[in-house]
């Protein structure tokens, strides 16, 4: 069933989970976004993430921070590495070495910005994933966190598609395996008023 407010159903679901619900393993969720509102997603997220409280089920000890994607790619290795290879590489050896690398430095560098990584009550809104396609998914993310050993409440705005209930990314093969419970719908334009 699609619901007409996956923007709302998404902070409440993140503050249920930041109250103690549990995810299929981890409390991670995830919300359809479709492509060219995502960056006023990220917007509306960081103006909820000043006062989270205002959400039902949000725990009163509850923390949220936000960490942008796209801020935490340049200043991977991997990503100094592509820029070096440019010089001299195909695009295609670019492109390959990134995919290989980019999702463990991404999260390694997460683990030194994540303030509480063990409590489930912080809530780290991972925003701005668009930036990373072709590089790495969200599902490549979220199997590293879980790796670690990450209990953040993790939410991340998806921007793609839902094809056959299955998440596709900027039209990239359908996917169905996240340790992310999905927000049914996907947020346009009309949720953002």
């Amino acid at each position: 069933m699609t619901t007409n407010r996956p923007f709302q159903d998404f902070t409440d679901r993140v503050a249920q989970f930041a109250d103690g619900r549990r995810g299929i393993r981890n409390p991670f969720v995830i919300v359809p976004v479709q492509p060219k509102y995502e960056r006023r997603v990220a917007e509306q997220l960081t103006e909820w993430a000043t006062d989270p409280h205002r959400t039902k089920d949000f725990p009163d000890d509850g923390t949220v921070q936000v960490l942008r994607l796209d801020e935490l790619f340049v200043e991977t290795a991997v990503f100094e590495l592509a820029v070096d290879l440019g010089k001299h590489s195909q695009p295609a050896t670019i492109t390959e070495t990134m995919q290989d690398r980019l999702a463990e430095e991404l999260v390694e560098s997460m683990l030194d910005r994540i303030e509480s990584p063990s409590e489930q009550r912080h809530v780290v809104l991972l925003t701005h994933l668009g930036s990373l396609y072709p590089f790495t998914r969200a599902s490549e993310l979220l199997d590293e966190l879980d790796r670690c050993n990450v209990q953040s409440t993790i939410g991340i705005p998806f921007p793609g598609d839902i094809v056959g209930g299955k998440l596709s990314f900027f039209g990239e093969e359908s996917r169905n395996y996240y340790p992310a419970h999905q927000i049914e719908g996907r947020v346009e334009g009309v949720h953002l008023q």
